[in-house]
């Protein structure tokens, strides 16, 4: 079996040879700890198959709270980093598209009264919360903006700065009866003093458009939060729901892009190593109160922080030229409407309007 510090070597590398970047920083790059949430945020029906939000109120208050414990929790564990599932605050919308339980017709004004305004007053609680903690936090939420809301990540430091902030590039399924899409601009990498790091959501991993340029900015650490998982077993599950597909999604991701991946999710949870094995994990039918967080630990201080790219390597400039001079002949070179940018009104949901669309192409309004 090969060893954790065989494993560490291997991510940092790469396949080219550099000397380990050098850090100023006090902190222990022997010990990066992290914590993954994987309880459920308040009033977020159980178990994790029930989609019935009949007599759920949302309190994104209440949710605050109850994020800002984990937070603290995590730090008393000795954490450097906490991770939350997707959309934990305020929770998944999930059971959003069946026909026994209409959650955009009966709870969705409720929830965009409910999500996160980045600057508003839970917003700033959090990121007090993280600063009093001074370790990372992977923030995980529905956001709103104006008229429009958007699945988004947001990275904070340890001193509650920001480090990045993105949306989910194109919300999956229903979700995008909901949530408008990201932009390209948000699949960057940050550099920590623990090495490289970036993310992506749920879905985000199925798709090249998505994990390419992620692959290619040489990732040490990547969160993944989905936001829940069921056991294998599960036969209330959907397939997306299970982490039978979604376990091999990440390891693939690890193995392509050479990172540790984490993936927060409410049931199971995992940490999956550079070479796509899984080496943390918490099943989804452990009781939530027993094991709130899954922790893992790993060395970090082999990663190559001035290896920000492989011109040798398969995700290069090089393998996307010769994938698009090998793109079939017979398929027409256009763009389809996989390509447009769509914003969903979510205004139009308080006042109960049908589902609206707004499609740009190349950033035009048509």
């Amino acid at each position: 079996m090969l060893s954790k510090r065989l494993l560490v070597a291997l991510a940092a590398f790469q396949g080219i040879f550099a000397a380990p970047t050098v850090s100023n920083s006090t902190v222990d790059r022997a010990n990066l700890t992290v914590a993954l949430v994987r309880t459920p945020p308040p009033n977020w029906p159980l178990p994790l198959t029930n989609y019935d939000f009949t007599g759920v109120t949302f309190n994104i208050s209440e949710v605050v709270d109850a994020g800002i414990q984990l937070i603290n929790d995590a730090k008393s564990a000795g954490s450097d980093l906490v991770v939350f599932p997707e959309l934990w605050f305020p929770g998944f919308p999930k059971g959003s598209s069946s026909s026994h339980y209409n959650f955009t017709r009966d709870h969705l004004p409720s929830y965009i009264d409910n999500a996160i305004v980045v600057g508003d007053a839970q917003w700033s609680r959090l990121v007090a919360a993280v600063q009093e903690a001074g370790i990372f936090a992977n923030i995980n939420f529905a956001e709103r903006d104006g008229d429009f809301m958007y699945m988004s990540q947001s990275l904070l430091g340890p001193k509650g700065d920001v480090l990045h902030h993105r949306r989910k590039l194109r919300p999956s399924g229903a979700e995008r009866y909901m949530f408008s899409d990201g932009t390209t601009d948000g699949l960057k990498v940050v550099q920590t003093d623990y090495g490289r790091w970036g993310m992506l959501e749920c879905g985000e991993h199925l798709y090249p458009s998505m994990t390419f340029n992620m692959y290619v900015q040489r990732e040490h650490v990547h969160l993944a939060p989905f936001p829940y998982l069921t056991g294998v077993d599960d036969e209330t599950s959907l397939w997306w729901e299970n982490e039978w597909i979604n376990t091999g999604t990440v390891a693939v991701y690890s193995v392509l892009s050479g990172a540790y991946s984490l993936t927060p999710s409410v049931g199971a949870s995992f940490v999956t190593d550079p070479l796509g094995n899984r080496v943390a994990y918490v099943a989804a039918n452990v009781s939530f109160e027993e094991v709130p967080i899954l922790y893992y630990s790993f060395n970090t201080t082999s990663f190559n922080n001035s290896a920000t790219y492989d011109i040798n390597g398969q995700a290069s400039w090089g393998t996307l030229s010769q994938m698009v001079d090998s793109f079939p002949e017979y398929v027409p070179k256009v763009e389809g409407e996989a390509q447009d940018e769509l914003d969903c009104l979510a205004q139009d949901w308080r006042v109960g309007y049908p589902r609206r669309r707004i499609s740009h192409v190349r950033g035009t309004l048509v």
